[in-house]
């Protein structure tokens, strides 16, 4: 399995650069993926093998950052046993300072090359964002476990996006305003950060005066966005899954849109946070929120047409494989992920991928 290099050097005021090559004439797009775990890969081998992600003439490029706390070589080795995919990692390698993301850096030419030799990326899911990024301090159920992978997500985003963090500055996506940007879960989070957004750091604690370890049984299911029966100690030898189920409703035209789906349908979805959507960040408009109102569970870009993101998590490869049963609740039996939502809800998670899929054909 290749994995390249994307390394910028400062040397006596010279800027010398080793980029990613040139699109190979047997594909006509190249798509990124940030943080390519060996998840991220078995999430795109399911959409392909369910044929609603047609990678035929498409090449794929996981990248992240060196000092991510992943090793990206169990990536490398997974790749090897899936060629039909067209998947290689490239590793960025140049500094960065959380004082220095919404500007130009050390990245900044590297964020441009990539921009200009793809058609799009998508951002998947992850540990909570460094508070600081976005102006506030730690929230005590914050927990930060991958700086470094929020920093570089977090950069390329305001780079291609821009944010209120200045006003004056022209993000890439001028230079192809219908460049693909879709994100999941804390995708969208850093889409929203990166764009001058905030974030409510505890969905419990803020929104409902509880905590999770103490168990929230008396809030309405609705109003729980992960599994706190798997937060709770005497329950954490069960096994639990730590994802929830809820209803979201649409709040605008983009999703019945882009899924085809009636502006009343309220999708079952699975989700799978404590932390949300606060102050919107630059450009950016709610598309659906939780059944109360209370929580956005997705949001679109006003200017870009192909940029959006979503907080629940519809990439789930068990709604497709049943090979694995989910307990969510003590004393319950376990079921198959697919079997916990009704047809309707299927159907429109189904129509998801396929519009994505249409995007991505058409760039």
């Amino acid at each position: 399995m290749r994995i390249y290099t994307l390394l910028l050097l400062f040397c006596c005021f010279n800027l010398h650069a080793q980029y990613i090559c040139s699109l190979p004439d047997q594909f006509n797009k190249r798509i990124l993926l940030a943080h390519p775990t060996t998840s991220t890969i078995e999430v795109i081998e399911t959409l392909y093998q369910q044929k609603l992600l047609n990678t035929s003439s498409i090449e794929l490029v996981g990248i992240y950052h060196k000092d991510e706390n992943y090793d990206y070589s169990k990536s490398a080795s997974m790749l090897d046993t899936l060629a039909h995919l067209n998947f290689s990692l490239v590793e960025l390698q140049d500094t960065l300072y959380a004082d220095s993301l919404f500007c130009h850096n050390a990245n900044s030419q590297a964020f441009q090359q990539l921009f200009n030799e793809s058609e799009g990326i998508i951002f998947f899911g992850g540990p909570d964002i460094p508070p600081a990024i976005y102006g506030e301090k730690a929230h005590p159920a914050t927990k930060v476990t991958d700086p470094y992978r929020h920093y570089f997500e977090a950069s390329l985003l305001y780079h291609l996006l821009g944010g209120y963090q200045n006003n004056e500055y022209t993000p890439l996506l001028e230079e192809n305003p219908n460049y693909l940007i879709f994100g999941i879960c804390l995708g969208m989070q850093t889409m929203n950060v990166a764009s001058g957004g905030t974030l409510i750091q505890d969905i419990p604690t803020e929104l409902f005066d509880s905590e999770e370890t103490k168990g929230l049984s008396h809030l309405d299911g609705e109003e729980v966005h992960r599994n706190f029966y798997a937060k709770m100690r005497k329950y954490e030898k069960k096994g639990l899954a730590g994802s929830h189920f809820h209803r979201v409703r649409f709040k605008d035209y983009f999703f019945p849109s882009l899924t085809k789906s009636d502006a009343e349908l309220m999708p079952l979805i699975n989700s799978y946070h404590h932390q949300a959507v606060e102050n919107l960040g630059k450009g950016f408009v709610v598309g659906a929120t939780s059944s109360d109102d209370k929580v956005i569970e997705a949001m679109f870009h006003a200017h870009y047409p192909n940029v959006f993101g979503v907080q629940f998590h519809p990439e789930r490869s068990q709604f497709f494989h049943q090979t694995r049963k989910y307990q969510f609740a003590p004393d319950t039996e376990g079921k198959f992920l697919n079997e916990y939502l009704d047809e309707e809800s299927m159907a429109f998670h189904v129509r998801f991928w396929q519009a994505v899929n249409n995007i991505i054909q058409e760039l």
